[in-house]
């Protein structure tokens, strides 16, 4: 009885940890740092370096390296649908 117990435990802590390792980045890009109105979502990536990489990839595509800049949102949600405005858990550069 005692090692289904043990075996249950570490079933569930399995799972959680799982759980636990899904962050994903989103990617977004501003052409111009003095407007942030403008951007451009990128996409979603499964890690910060990615998302970074890729953000630096469109920046110099576009030729906004010395102008541009960008974000990376982790477990980004839509948020409120109507103003379009994304919510993340934490924002990192």
């Amino acid at each position: 009885m005692e090692q289904r117990r043990v075996k249950q435990i570490m079933i569930t802590l399995s799972i959680v940890a799982i759980a636990g390792c899904s962050d994903s980045w989103e990617g977004f890009v501003y052409p111009n740092r003095n407007d942030l109105t403008r951007h451009r979502n990128i996409g979603r990536f499964e890690s910060l370096e990615t998302c970074r990489a890729s953000a630096l990839g469109f920046l110099a595509e576009i030729k906004a390296l010395d102008n541009g800049d960008y974000e990376c949102g982790k477990n980004c949600d839509d948020g409120s649908k109507l103003s379009g405005i994304k919510i993340c858990k934490e924002t990192l550069r």
